[in-house]
């Protein structure tokens, strides 16, 4: 019974603490990166753990305060214009446009859904999380 009281708080904590920084917070600060292979991938990873020990910038990213963007680079004349993963084409993923998505939201899917896509302000209780990560289904966040 008590871890049920402990998970409970959690989910509260974690609803009520994203409640008060959509009243009170302005739109989160974003930082472009620009990632176009593995060695610039290596030293954003470097650069993070180097900013981590500054005060308060992991508890911003964790707020989500704090956003990095990727850039897109320059399109070079001579790339080939091919996509960068081949395979089948995947349908459209499905959409929920609920403020609070729970496990019961998740199981109503088709059992063929792959993806799922959310609204920005949306929220998944911690076993929508785990039955969508059981089913295999990549949830995806609408940026507006």
């Amino acid at each position: 019974m008590s871890a049920l009281r402990d998970e409970i708080r959690a989910i509260l904590r974690e609803e009520i603490a994203a409640l008060r920084s959509e009243a009170g917070h302005a739109a989160p600060s974003s930082e472009q990166v620009r990632i176009t292979s593995g060695a610039d991938l290596t030293r954003f990873a470097q650069d993070l753990l180097h900013r981590a020990s500054e005060p308060g910038f992991a508890e911003r990213v964790a707020r989500g305060d704090l956003v990095f963007e990727l850039t897109t680079p320059a399109p070079t004349p001579s790339a080939p214009s091919m996509p960068m993963v081949t395979g089948p084409a995947r349908k459209a993923p499905e959409r929920l446009e609920k403020s609070l998505i729970t496990e019961r939201d998740i199981n109503a899917l088709a059992p063929s859904a792959r993806s799922l896509r959310i609204g920005p302000k949306s929220r998944l209780t911690p076993l929508a999380r785990d039955e969508a990560r059981r089913r295999g289904i990549r949830i995806e966040r609408d940026k507006t």
